[in-house]
This record gives structure tokens, C-alpha cells and sequence, in this order.
């Protein structure tokens, strides 16, 4: 991505966005690990996910017995394919640190992830999508019982044109161990025409933490689903505006494992073909003034009377 303003020299960054509003969980495994989208990457170039943004994948071993785990690297289905993607061209463009483990209860097993992308014109200006499917295998000397299984997934881009070497970016202080709780807010009998503030109606407002050892400057916005790479949830239309969803605050600076809490509002503007509906709207909150954009997603779910 180039950027160029205000007469400066131009500069190419990329933007990578965790989204991991809602943990993965299949039976007795656990990842905060559900999707990644990294932008504008360079061809010719390998990168480290936990260089750009101190990510890793962990799976947790939620069981009360030992299992085995295996760390699978698999091109996505067409059925999987998000935001336009196309499958990675080659699984051996993705590596893992460690793909197998023996984990004991509440064990988590943690593998590094690192991307190359091949030095060939024909990779500029595209999107890819890759899966890592953790999953349970039998133990030595045991029989296999019921499987468990869980993926993640990591969608990436290639900017259009090369970048001077030296101004290629592949590490980062930026982190993508941010925190949204609730997850998932759910505001029911919403009045159209009048604010509905979730803290005077159910106690309920929105806690920020940095997990972090770095101070971060954090920006909240409302997103619509579509403009996401989220999934609508059953049951659920795509919020009509974002609009219509705002904050007490949307920049502030978190201090190294701090917490805010910041009051959600819920305006709707007055038309009755929204009356009986269910909306879904998306809380995106971000890293900014760094190399890397790190975030993360909470779901709002609002019911209109």
C-alpha cells in the first residue's frame, strides 16, 4: 500500500487485522486464533506473524484427559473462501514452528507462523486465503476416541507493485493482544427515534484492555458486517447504517495491561420499516500510529420493537 501526503516521501506499510472477538471452540479445544487479515504484503518477501504483531497460534487442551494434537495447513474450499479470496496458491507458502503436541489438561500448545510469498509478477495485486486445522489425533498405545477439531484461518493480500527493499516492513511493536468484553452485547426492545444507552438500561458497558506491554493508541468504530470480514449471525440482517451505533470515546491511549470502559449508544433513526427487526452491528477497536494495525471484533445485536 503506498501512501504519499503533504509532500513527503512516499511509504509502503501493510495493515494486519486480528479478528478474535468470539474464541474457537470445537468440544475440548480452544483458540483465540479464529481469522487473520494481513494487507499489502510484498512478493519475494517471508514474514513472521509474531514479528509484525506478536501473534501466535495456541490451541488450549480444554479436556480432563491427555490428547495429542496435529497443526494441518489446508487450502480452503470454494464454501470457505471470504471477501472474495481465492485459495493460497501453494500450502508451503505457510510454515509452522511445531505441528505436533502432547498436551495435558488446560496444556496450550504454541506454534509460530511465518509466510512466504514467491518472487513472481503473476502474485502482485492479489488476495489468498489459508486454513490451519487443529486437531486431535490418538495418543501412542491408545485407541482414537472422538475426534476434536477447530480452523483458523488467515486471508492476505499482495500489493499491486514492489517496494524499494529498504522500505519493506516485516516487524512491528504493535500487538494484537487486545480484549473486547462483553463479546457479544445483546440490546433488546430498541426504540426508534430515541437513544438507547445500554449502561441505564441493563448496567452493561464496554471494557477495552491492552494485554500488552506496550502502550497502544486505540481507536473504536462501528462497522457494518458486509464491511467486515466477520460473519452475520443467524437470525440477524446487516446493520442498515454504522452509523447508528456510537461511543463515548473512540481514540484513547491504554497504558501496558490497562482498561477502559467506554458507553455504547444505540441511535436509530426513526423509519418503521425497521420495526420487528433484528440488526447486528460490528465494534471494531484497533491499533493506530504504528506500522501494524492490530485489532479485534465484538458483536452487537440489537432488536428493534
Amino acid at each position: 500500500m503506498k501512501i504519499a501526503s503533504n509532500g513527503f516521501a512516499t511509504a509502503w506499510l501493510f495493515v494486519l487485522t486480528l479478528v478474535v472477538a468470539t474464541p474457537l471452540q470445537a468440544g475440548g479445544l480452544s483458540t483465540g486464533l479464529g481469522e487473520v487479515v494481513v494487507e499489502n504484503l510484498q512478493v519475494g518477501q517471508t514474514y513472521s506473524l509474531k514479528q509484525l504483531a506478536n501473534l501466535r497460534l495456541g490451541v488450549t487442551n480444554d479436556c480432563d484427559d491427555s490428547v495429542a494434537l496435529k497443526m494441518d495447513i489446508l487450502s480452503p474450499d470454494s464454501s470457505e473462501l471470504k471477501k472474495g479470496a481465492s485459495p493460497i496458491p501453494d500450502i508451503s507458502w505457510l510454515k509452522l514452528s511445531q505441528d505436533t503436541f502432547v498436551l495435558g489438561p488446560d496444556e496450550i500448545a504454541l506454534s509460530d507462523i511465518t509466510l512466504s510469498i514467491p518472487d513472481e509478477n503473476r502474485y502482485l495485486g492479489k488476495k489468498y486465503q489459508v486454513a490451519i486445522w487443529s486437531h486431535t489425533v490418538a495418543l501412542a498405545g491408545r485407541a482414537m476416541s472422538l475426534g476434536l477439531g477447530l480452523k483458523s484461518r488467515i486471508i492476505f493480500t499482495t500489493d499491486a507493485t514492489k517496494a524499494p527493499v529498504n522500505e519493506i516492513v516485516k516487524s512491528s511493536d504493535a500487538s494484537v493482544e487486545l480484549v473486547l468484553n462483553p463479546e457479544k452485547m445483546f440490546l433488546d426492545d430498541v426504540e426508534l427515534g430515541t437513544i438507547y444507552d445500554p449502561e441505564t438500561r441493563k448496567g452493561s458497558v464496554l471494557t477495552v484492555s491492552n494485554h500488552s506491554e506496550h502502550e497502544q493508541l486505540l481507536r473504536l468504530r462501528s462497522l457494518t458486517v458486509s464491511n467486515s470480514v466477520t460473519a452475520l449471525t443467524e437470525g440477524y440482517e446487516d446493520a442498515p447504517d454504522a452509523s447508528y451505533l456510537r461511543f463515548s470515546e473512540n481514540e484513547f491511549v491504554l497504558p501496558p495491561y490497562g482498561t477502559k470502559e467506554v458507553r455504547v449508544y444505540l441511535d436509530f433513526s426513526e423509519r418503521t420499516e425497521y420495526c420487528g427487526k433484528r440488526f447486528m452491528f460490528i465494534i471494531h477497536a484497533y491499533v493506530v500510529g504504528e506500522k501494524v494495525s492490530a485489532g479485534v471484533y465484538s458483536r452487537v445485536y440489537a432488536s428493534i420493537k
